[in-house]
This record gives structure tokens, C-alpha cells and sequence, in this order.
């Protein structure tokens, strides 16, 4: 029963070390070392060092989001920031704006909201304790 299929993968331990269920509800600000699922509902900012799933029973309302990859297949009302990837999956539903270097949305994906990617659009890699990178801080007028 115990070290199944994680461990026939040999994932190494803390890739995935939160999970939210389905029926939980949370409110507040998260910051996750490594990466994050949620299956539940959440309100508030999360930061990830690693990678933010929804799955399609998960919910993210008013929300700021900074990661390093996110997978969304659930519901996102707010602002979702990628120092990567970001995958809209089939069943996804965001209002709100997008930030990555690579975006991926699958056909019946639904999105409205703006959009920044490629090389240009600025994101910082997710570190806790501290602010977004506001690009114009450095160059003074």
C-alpha cells in the first residue's frame, strides 16, 4: 500500500507536498516550497517555487498567483504569473490576466482577460518574502 506508484516513478520527495482536496476551503495568503495542487477553493495570493495545478473541481477567486509553471484545468477569477509555463487545459475557465514565457491553451479552454508571453513579458521567479519585480523601479526619469 504505501511506496506505490510515487515511488515506482522515483520522484523526488517535496515535488508535490500540498495538496488541497475537493470540499476544502481556504482563504488567506500560501507560500509553497516546490509545488502546489488544488482540487478545493481558494481566495487570497499564493507563490510557488515550483508548480500551481487546478484540477477541475478547483476554484480560485480573487486571487494573484505567482509561480513557476501552472497547469489549470479548473475555474480562476484574478491574476496568474508564470516565470515559465502556463497550460490552460480543456476544461479551464480564467478571467483575469496572464503573464509567462510559454503559454499553452487547448482547444475548449476558456480565457478572457490580456495576455503577456514570450521572452518580453516580465515575470520574477517566485521567492517567498518578497514582492513582484516591478520593472520600472531602476530607471528613474
Amino acid at each position: 500500500m504505501f511506496g506505490g506508484s510515487m515511488a515506482k516513478h522515483n520522484e523526488p520527495e517535496g515535488v508535490m507536498n500540498t495538496i488541497i482536496g475537493k470540499g476544502t476551503k481556504i482563504e488567506g495568503n500560501m507560500e509553497v516550497s516546490q509545488s502546489l495542487r488544488i482540487d478545493g477553493t481558494f481566495k487570497g495570493s499564493i507563490t510557488a517555487t515550483d508548480t500551481l495545478i487546478v484540477g477541475t473541481t478547483g476554484e480560485l477567486s480573487e486571487v494573484t498567483v505567482q509561480v513557476k509553471n501552472a497547469i489549470i484545468g479548473g475555474k480562476i477569477k484574478g491574476d496568474v504569473s508564470a516565470s515559465n509555463k502556463i497550460t490552460l487545459e480543456s476544461t479551464s475557465n480564467l478571467e483575469g490576466d496572464l503573464s509567462a514565457k510559454l503559454l499553452v491553451i487547448e482547444e475548449g479552454a476558456l480565457f478572457s482577460g490580456n495576455c503577456k508571453s514570450g521572452n518580453k513579458a516580465e515575470t520574477a521567479t517566485p521567492q517567498f518574502g518578497h514582492k513582484p519585480l516591478n520593472p520600472m523601479e531602476n530607471n528613474k526619469v
